[in-house]
């Protein structure tokens, strides 16, 4: 953070954002402004030097294609994106980006792809497809009264493998989460975390959102307060979307070989 100004790093965009992940850095900003926090958004492209401070990081969903194509990037940056993690920084990896931050994605053809090593974990691809509404209990620490209850869609075919003593991100009320033995979602590290969760996963879910931007400033000594009556309107249209996913998701819940 410089000058008061809080930093959100929006990593591969182009490649990775292709289910309205601009949505959670424009949650991020929305939130933060209405508690009167400036912010700044930096996006990192393929071969542009990396940002060497930030706030907070995304890193968006994406399909298998461009995790090749950006193999011997994430190679390059990937001890610095772990660096942010470990320096206790928000970051937030959603769908395909969550397996370009384990330790390698393991297609069903074709050699490894390397990851940022963020989580310790592996996405291995083929296993069943599940296209669903989800519904959570989030382990990611809230603002104290938040409802850890979060709702949102998942749609992938991959088998999150956590390392002993990796946290998960959620226990699953409704979807099919990591695909493991125990009915869990995601990964937690620190401040990180990495989940499968669409919708996108922040403006569905504004107290998650507080949580980040309260782990963000923490970090740097500062205080984050929401303002409920100026995020009102949203916090409303959040509140109805999930009500929506609650009445149907039982209907909605599909298999797909």
């Amino acid at each position: 953070m410089t000058a008061d100004r809080l930093t959100i790093l929006h990593v591969y965009p182009r490649q990775m954002g292709v289910s309205g992940d601009r949505g959670n850095v424009a949650a991020l900003v929305r939130r933060a402004e209405a508690a009167d926090i400036a912010t700044e958004v930096v996006e990192y492209a393929p071969g542009d030097v990396l940002p060497t401070e930030a706030d907070v990081v995304v890193i968006g969903n994406g399909p298998l294609s461009a995790m090749r194509s950006l193999g011997a990037d994430v190679t390059r940056v990937g001890a610095a994106i772990r660096e942010f993690a470990t320096a206790g920084v928000p970051v937030v990896a959603v769908g395909g980006g969550f397996d370009l931050a384990t330790n390698a994605v393991v297609p069903t053809e074709g050699t490894p792809i390397d990851g940022f090593g963020v989580f310790d974990a592996r996405a291995v691809r083929g296993a069943e497809r599940r296209v669903n509404y989800f519904v959570l209990e989030t382990r990611y620490p809230l603002l104290p009264g938040a409802p850890k209850r979060l709702a949102g869609f998942e749609d992938h075919a991959t088998r999150i493998e956590l390392a002993p003593g990796v946290s998960p991100f959620a226990d699953v009320m409704s979807g099919g989460g990591n695909q493991a033995e125990t009915p869990v979602e995601g990964a937690i590290v620190g401040s990180a975390f990495g989940t499968h969760t669409q919708g996108p996963i922040l403006p569905l879910n504004p107290q998650l959102t507080d949580a980040v931007l309260a782990a963000a400033t923490a970090r740097l000594g500062r205080s984050y307060e929401p303002d409920p009556e100026r995020t009102a309107t949203i916090d409303r249209y959040a509140r109805e979307a999930r009500a929506t996913v609650d009445r149907y998701v039982d209907k909605a819940f599909k298999r797909i070989a």
